[in-house]
């Protein structure tokens, strides 16, 4: 697969300009780019759910198991601690990562308990 550069004009301090810029490289199926540009945006704002969610789905799309688990696991601590302001949205990403993270080890998303049973 050819390495494409990110887009021009990108500012490096700016978040929202490296998501937008990955999540286009990443449509296109340039895995190695995306990876990039989402490290950076991990690098540019450490509590960004977006970005290490982001890059989980990265390394999982390359099959690479293990840091795909981390980065998932990353986004469920950073939910956890209470990074995300909106709680319905906690609680969504936290149950996509977690899903993640449970096909990635088992192979099924396993999501019974999280879902339709209230934890003890």
């Amino acid at each position: 697969m050819t390495q494409s550069p990110p887009a021009p004009g990108i500012k490096t301090n700016s978040i929202e300009e490296l998501l937008k810029n990955g999540w286009t490289l990443l449509g296109k199926g340039e895995l190695d780019s995306a990876e990039e540009v989402f490290r950076k945006a991990c690098m540019v704002d450490p509590k960004s759910i977006e970005a290490f969610y982001a890059l989980g789905l990265v390394l999982k799309s390359e099959e690479r198991k293990k840091d795909a688990i981390t980065a998932f696991e990353h986004v469920i601590k950073l939910i956890e601690d209470k990074v995300e302001k909106d709680p319905t949205r906690a609680r969504m990403l936290r149950r996509l990562a977690l899903g993640h993270v449970n096909q990635l080890r088992d192979g099924d998303w396993n999501l019974e308990k999280e879902i339709w049973q209230k934890k003890a």
